[in-house]
């Protein structure tokens, strides 16, 4: 009767380990399986996030682009020189330094998405980078009387993304335009 037990129990054990070792090698397939989802998990969730980068690009350079937004650019560039020629007088708290606020702050948001990278300041200066500076150029008078009136630096994501933006136009070699100020 000991023979017995010690046979069903030696069986017991074998048994015990070809169990274990199938149980491992499932596991061992399951955890593969599971690392390929994650694979094309993260895959999609990249795609996903390059996608979106350059939806936001493309929206950036649209909003730019547009012709309200081309209206706005001239509007601002006859407010400027028109306080400019009157020494700024009456400007702060009007309408019209609002009107360029507004501009500014445009700017100034397109530029702290840029420092974030989640605009490509590359695709910037090949998609509106004349744009940009000539823009950057010509609030320059309004920019140096807030920095005058409220006695400290304004708008440095714009600054920023103007300088950003000439170095990514002078590495792909393209032509800035004549009164471009270092930022």
């Amino acid at each position: 009767m000991v023979q017995y037990l010690d046979a069903v129990s030696a069986l017991a054990v074998i048994l015990g380990v070809i169990f274990v070792i199938f149980q491992l090698r499932q596991n061992a397939k399951l955890i593969e399986a599971s690392n390929k989802q994650i694979e094309t998990s993260n895959r999609q969730v990249e795609a996903n996030l390059q996608q979106n980068l350059q939806t936001v690009i493309l929206s950036t350079i649209d909003r730019f682009t547009d012709e309200s937004f081309i209206l706005k650019r001239k509007k601002v560039r006859d407010i400027i020189k028109g306080y400019q020629t009157n020494e700024w007088k009456d400007f702060l708290e009007s309408e019209d330094d609002y009107e360029v606020r507004g501009f500014l702050g445009l700017y100034e948001a397109t530029g702290y998405l840029a420092k974030a990278g989640i605009v490509n300041v590359e695709m910037l200066a090949e998609g509106m980078g004349l744009l940009l500076i000539t823009d950057w150029v010509a609030v320059q008078p309004a920019i140096e009387h807030y920095r005058a009136m409220w006695k400290r630096e304004n708008y440095p994501n714009f600054r920023w993304l103007a300088g950003a933006v000439k170095g990514a136009m002078e590495k792909a070699g393209l032509d800035l335009p004549a009164g471009f100020r270092n930022p």
